[in-house]
């Protein structure tokens, strides 16, 4: 198929790709290429060698286990070529001739210039040629639309009445509440939110799971109930210390399924709604 709608969630820790044909999960960590023996064949499926505009990088999986300055970026912007990467190997390596993409940003982060920043990146240079081990492509971006983190996870099972979400991500905690009552959806911007610099690896050394808790849940319980139906979602639900001390504050909450792939599963469902292309 030529043409068609992928969704590719660019974190600071992993990348999530979603197609018809299914998902993909790889490291969002890159390096670059510099003085290298022996990595001119990789053989691991998400092994990526990327030569992009004149520069060469190592991606995925070879530049978590070898590269000697490895990168996970941090930034309050996604307007980066740490993104931009994540996004153009994902297509190079699952998409189409044609895509209509899909992509994100953090609920704080949520606003035009934010999204109109990140469209430009993508689209507005019309076609990409990257390689990726060795494999030219070239490709278009036919329109991007740029979905809130966290409050997307609601297009999964479209869930009745008033639900909140705490999404547990690597450089950012994000949270978002949702209300579906007679046909009408409605996301709660004043109840929604981005704790930046939170996230499981911002933090790195300093993380600690009740104090992580104590911060999310000692602020959202100002404004949400104890009695909510809280559902948990990113890499830090799979941690179960993290989610026992949630519980705490929030006994009603639950953790999705399959929480890491939760923004990008969303953002599939919505996406093939907005394309027309259910």
């Amino acid at each position: 198929m030529s043409s068609g709608v992928i969704v590719v969630d660019d974190g600071g820790h992993s990348t999530g790709v979603v197609t018809k044909n299914g998902q993909e999960m790889f490291p969002s960590v890159k390096a670059l290429y510099g003085d290298r023996n022996l990595t001119d064949v990789s053989s691991g499926k998400y092994d990526y060698v990327v030569e992009y505009k004149g520069e060469k990088y190592v991606m995925g999986t070879l530049a978590k286990y070898d590269s000697r300055l490895p990168l996970q970026m941090h930034t309050d912007t996604k307007q980066h070529l740490f993104y931009d990467l994540s996004v153009l190997v994902g297509i190079h390596q699952f998409g189409y001739l044609q895509n209509y993409l899909i992509t994100s940003v953090p609920i704080g982060m949520h606003n035009e210039e934010e999204k109109s920043g990140r469209i430009a990146r993508l689209k507005n240079p019309g076609s990409h040629t990257i390689t990726v081990n060795g494999i030219k492509k070239t490709f278009r971006i036919e329109d991007v639309k740029v979905a809130p983190e966290s409050a997307v996870a609601f297009w999964i099972n479209e869930p009745q009445g008033e639900s909140r979400y705490i999404d547990l991500g690597s450089r950012t905690i994000g949270y978002a509440t949702t209300i579906n009552e007679n046909g009408v959806i409605r996301f709660i911007d004043s109840e929604s939110g981005t704790f930046k610099g939170k996230g499981l690896e911002a933090l790195n050394v300093s993380y600690n799971p009740k104090s992580l808790a104590d911060f999310i849940c000692g602020r959202l319980i100002s404004m949400w109930n104890k009695e909510d139906v809280v559902h948990l979602l990113g890499g830090g639900a799979l941690d179960d210390r993290l989610v026992s001390c949630i519980k705490e504050y929030f006994p009603n909450a639950t953790v999705l399924d399959n929480p890491q792939m939760s923004n990008a599963l969303g953002m599939y469902f919505l996406g093939c709604v907005a394309y027309g292309m259910v």
